[in-house]
């Protein structure tokens, strides 16, 4: 699903924001849609800050593995604590966020394709692996929120 859709389905899903199960996860449904924006927005705030010139993309065979097949193994992963929702999300928290990321994703649209990040485990993406990313990540959220709503 791309990543236009996802921002659609995060919208439709904001009045599930306090919806909890703790057999499936110990984040309520906000905080998932709060993690997953703050990604995208840092993601996509970052493919503008760099320089074009100094992309330099290197194997990886997680990289590999990831990117083709989107694997991401539930609760094996611990993200970085600046991408963890600074408190209790809010419907109000999770609109700013989600407007911030419609415009973002529109403005890195003419951005160079070296444009690019660097993630903490698996090094450069340029612009288009970026946004493959982005929906692999948002992907992962999207599916434990179904699981938690399916109760």
């Amino acid at each position: 699903m791309e990543i236009k859709n996802q921002l659609q389905k995060i919208e439709s899903l904001l009045p599930e924001i306090d919806t909890e199960n703790s057999q499936v996860s110990k984040a309520s449904v906000g905080w998932h849609l709060e993690h997953s924006l703050l990604i995208i927005n840092s993601s996509l705030k970052g493919l503008t800050m760099t320089n074009p010139e100094d992309y330099k993309p290197k194997f990886s065979f997680k990289k590999f593995v990831f990117l083709n097949f989107g694997l991401i193994p539930r609760g094996k992963i611990q993200a970085p604590k600046q991408f963890f929702p600074p408190e209790i999300p809010t419907k109000e928290s999770v609109e700013k966020l989600l407007n911030l990321a419609k415009e973002r994703l529109e403005g890195v649209k003419n951005l160079p394709s070296k444009s690019f990040i660097t993630h903490p485990f698996l090094g450069d993406f340029d612009k288009k692996t970026t946004l493959r990313f982005l929906e692999l990540h948002t992907n992962h959220h999207l599916k434990i929120i179904d699981d938690i709503l399916k109760k």
